[in-house]
């Protein structure tokens, strides 16, 4: 018999799999979240279509593998999500290791003064897909620092943390990040819209 904290519900409670289908909302509610937690991928990887499917299963079996899911649908979306910005965050921090041991260093350049993000709209289709591919074009760390920051809102010190990069670095890293996103825009697309 599995025991599940208050609250929660066991996933897979019943010795004959039929049974856990057929008694289990939670199962199928997992099932339906994918295209939302692919969606909440795609554009942090940058359009990498296959980093999406990969951190959309891991957070898939993460969320499946840990045995117990909360009923309330809104509690499980929140708890799916949570998971899933976790797979990001270890998506970026191995992302950073291969570049350490690989060698490829991002320009240390002075950041001085540099101006922020354009104001864009993403809940437009055109603009949303052109943030895509912009971010996309970024290398990696900027990346993951923009998306960090400035899409899941992440404080300064959570994106130190995740990218095991000091404060200061971070905020320097930052200022980089913004000005080669600017950059990369603005060669795309001119002026914002």
């Amino acid at each position: 018999m599995a025991i599940a904290a208050p609250g929660t519900v066991v996933l897979n409670p019943a010795k004959n799999k039929t049974d856990a289908a057929a008694h289990n909302p939670p199962t199928a509610a997992l099932a339906d979240s994918i295209p939302r937690i692919y969606g909440y991928f795609y554009p942090r990887v940058g359009g990498n279509r296959a980093q999406a499917e990969d951190l959309t299963q891991d957070t898939m079996l993460a969320a499946v593998r840990s045995g117990a899911a909360p009923y309330d649908a809104e509690d499980r979306n929140r708890w799916l999500f949570h998971i899933a910005r976790n797979k990001l965050i270890d998506h970026y921090r191995r992302a950073g290791r291969d570049r350490d041991m690989f060698g490829i260093r991002v320009d240390g350049d002075d950041p001085g003064e540099q101006p922020g993000l354009p104001d864009l709209d993403l809940e437009s289709l055109p603009i949303r897909e052109e943030v895509i591919a912009t971010l996309a074009a970024l290398n990696p760390r900027f990346r993951a620092a923009i998306v960090l920051r400035y899409f899941d809102g992440c404080d300064v010190a959570t994106v130190a943390e995740a990218l095991f990069i000091s404060h200061t670095a971070t905020e320097s890293l930052l200022a980089r990040a913004r000005s080669a996103f600017r950059s990369t825009w603005l060669q795309r697309n001119g002026e914002t819209r």
